[in-house]
């Protein structure tokens, strides 16, 4: 035994002097029979927490109790054994023990009590015992849990939170306060207390204005770690402690606690520039985030040691005053253009996340960065390594120049930071055209995609015949330049798209389409309408969805014909353009697909047919709602929704309360909404409490139209 305090003396009769050097079998009676050595010596071996309860093992050490009780001849006791650590090491073990007796007495009382036959002597003893900090709570309340009256369950429940006794941690903190020589044992002891339930505060702060300075520096420590704002006062007072390493605990303590009251205290450690001590100050500073220390701060940007902890809190904390300063730290030689850079990025993405004005933070970079500063920034970014590169290219993105032009076409290389190199790009605008047109001629196919959007974006037709060039490129590619020359809109673009119309990829096909249709060159009809009758499908395809999308009227014979065509990607293609098509012919041709072609086209016609017109049109899309496919019956409800078919409620409601597929009765419900009437009211009611997340979320869509149309529930 090593340490053997005053309370011990009084509950065993042993001298500390006749207890130390012994062993714990010698001094406590029975620790062997009782099964309680093996507690010690899984603390000792496995690192665990032991706590041994009074009701279960009564006590550690035999004694009477400290006041003459009435159902106990030995007192009873709350133990806890804990590890002591030093240097990753067990050395021993921290016991506590409290006397409960008395405790214990009045629970069993009020335990009697609440057998009682009246409601309010059951309730009263639930409540004392709830209000008690209970050490068996889920003894007499769990009982309780079961009572006849709803008060007295609830007293009971509210009851049932554990917590330790503040008696047995005072005790040990007296403890450690005795006993605190050895460092590492110390900390081992604070760490047991940190993660205790019960308020600590006072005898810590206690600690913190004690003589030792072990001790005040170990106090510190544990008062940042409970995360209780009451410290905070005493933290503050610490700030002035005479030990240096108290205060740096006391400066990193405010900080986790994020005390702005602390903001000017810390910002006085801050500008007294020592470095040991500064440092902590402006990361506790940045932690609060009290935008009142910026002004005390930017006069540590001249400080070579501290420059870039002062940058970075003025970026997280600062305004657009920050801007200046920050920008005159990157104009001077040797600047730290990466800290400077992180710092006005995070302005510039804390600004547009709150005030959608990132762009301010930029004009008052691009002002305030001279030449010098540009360049600085510049060779920050032509390092390797590092995790500043999203943050350097935003800053220089905002600057101006040939060289910062090049460097940005360079980076577009970068996945990471394409987004930003991208919108610096288009922000430059046709003055960096003939680089980005360099570009498309790059290995790197991914830089020849980010070169074609910005070029897109731009807009400057100087780029159309390298554009034009990249359609014969990769795939990828092509579908870029596609999009790039439909954003440019220059017609010498039409004769190089036009010729990819037949291409093998589908998707290419699609961006091809696109971007002729955006071109919508006067000659189109003429050239597409031979295409329309083209051996190959995919030209057959590409043709119909160009003229279909202007619905030529040249071209209408040809496009009714596709609508037998062999290839059913090409019926499909006509048949979702016909309601383009000003002829009467149309809807005879969308209700012959809607009945008799392959379930593709089928569908193709049940959505198309929402634009068609004619009396005919509500008919067979309620027919169609009986079609042996599911995307068919979806597409008829989605049109008839559409329609508004108020002869279609109960065919509807049919789909939506019974379809095997869930898409087709989420659609219903949704065509219900737009329907309207009691039908309608009566079927998606019920479904807003379905299963099916999906499904219950149309329902209640619908049912929010239906009540915005005026449909009352029944």
């Amino acid at each position: 035994m090593q340490i053997w305090d005053a309370a011990l003396e009084r509950l065993t009769g042993i001298p500390a002097d006749s207890a130390r050097g012994r062993s714990l079998v010698e001094l406590i009676p029975g620790l062997e029979e009782r099964r309680l050595l093996a507690r010690f010596r899984r603390v000792i071996d496995e690192g665990v927490v032991e706590v041994l309860s009074p009701a279960f093992h009564r006590y550690l050490i035999p004694c009477p109790p400290a006041a003459p009780s009435e159902r106990f001849e030995h007192m009873r006791q709350r133990v806890t054994i804990a590890p002591l650590l030093e240097e990753g090491r067990i050395v021993g073990a921290l016991v506590t023990v409290e006397d409960v007796t008395a405790r214990i007495e009045r629970e069993r009382a009020l335990s009697e009590q609440l057998a009682h036959a009246r409601e309010g002597e059951r309730l009263g003893a639930a409540l004392a015992l709830a209000a008690d900090e209970s050490l068996e709570p889920s003894g007499p309340l769990l009982g309780a849990l079961g009572d006849e009256s709803w008060r007295v369950r609830r007293a009971a429940v509210e009851g049932l939170a554990r917590r330790a006794a503040p008696d047995a941690i005072m005790a040990l903190l007296a403890s450690v306060r005795e006993n605190h020589h050895n460092l590492a044992v110390l900390n081992s002891a604070l760490q047991v207390l940190s993660m205790s339930d019960v308020d600590t505060l006072s005898p810590l702060v206690e600690f913190l204005n004690g003589e030792d300075a072990d001790l005040r520096m170990q106090a510190a420590l544990a008062l940042g770690e409970q995360r209780d704002a009451r410290a905070v006062p005493a933290l503050i007072e610490a700030l002035e402690d005479e030990d240096v390493n108290v205060r740096y605990h006391a400066v990193e303590a405010l900080g986790k606690l994020r005390a702005a009251e602390a903001a000017a205290a810390l910002a006085d450690v801050a500008e007294s520039r020592d470095f040991f001590l500064a440092f902590p100050a402006l990361d506790a500073l940045k932690q609060i985030g009290d935008a009142r220390a910026v002004p005390r701060v930017v006069p540590l940007l001249e400080d070579e040691l501290l420059r870039e902890a002062a940058a970075e809190l003025l970026g997280e904390v600062g305004d657009e005053e920050a801007v200046a300063p920050l920008a005159e730290l990157l104009n001077t030689p040797d600047a730290p253009a990466r800290a400077v850079a992180r710092a006005l990025a995070a302005l510039h993405d804390r600004y547009e996340k709150l005030y959608g004005e990132g762009s301010y933070i930029a004009d008052l970079s691009r002002a305030a960065i001279n030449p010098a500063g540009a360049q600085n920034l510049l060779e920050a970014l032509a390092e390797t390594g590092g995790g500043d590169l999203r943050q350097l290219a935003l800053v220089v993105g905002w600057l101006e120049g040939t060289a910062v032009e090049r460097a940005l076409t360079r980076l577009l290389g970068q996945a990471d930071v394409r987004g930003e190199v991208l919108e610096a790009l288009v922000r430059h605008g046709a003055g960096v055209a003939d680089l980005l047109i360099e570009q498309l001629g790059s290995e790197d196919l991914e830089i020849r995609k980010a070169a074609a959007v910005a070029l897109g974006r731009i807009g400057d037709a100087r780029a159309v015949h390298a554009l034009s060039e990249a359609l014969e490129d990769d795939e990828e590619m092509v579908i870029a330049a596609a999009d790039a020359l439909a954003k440019i809109g220059d017609p010498r673009a039409f004769e190089p798209l036009l010729a990819r119309v037949g291409d093998r990829v589908a998707a290419v096909r699609q961006s091809i389409v696109g971007a002729l249709n955006s071109l919508g060159s006067p000659e189109m009809p003429a050239r597409v309408l031979p295409l329309l009758s083209d051996a190959d499908p995919n030209v057959r395809e590409s043709a119909v969805k160009i003229a279909g999308y202007f619905g030529y009227r040249e071209c209408a014979d040809l496009l009714l014909e596709r609508c037998h065509d062999e290839d059913e990607r090409v019926r499909r293609a006509a048949v979702e353009h016909l309601p383009y098509l000003e002829d009467e012919r149309a809807t005879p041709a969308l209700v012959r697909a809607l009945q008799h072609d392959t379930p593709k086209v089928r569908a193709a016609a049940a959505a198309a047919m929402a634009q068609a017109e004619g009396p005919e049109v509500s008919t067979h899309l309620i027919e169609a709602l009986a079609d042996e496919d599911s995307w068919v019956r979806y597409f008829a409800a989605r049109s008839l929704g559409r329609l508004s078919v108020k002869e279609s409620a109960e065919e509807v409601a049919r789909l939506a309360q019974s379809d095997k597929s869930n898409h087709v009765r989420i659609a219903a419900v949704e065509a219900l909404g737009r329907i309207g009437g009691e039908t309608a009211v009566r079927v998606v009611s019920p479904l807003v409490n379905s299963a099916e997340p999906d499904l219950a979320r149309a329902a209640a869509g619908a049912l929010g139209m239906l009540k915005g149309s005026g449909t009352e529930e029944p």
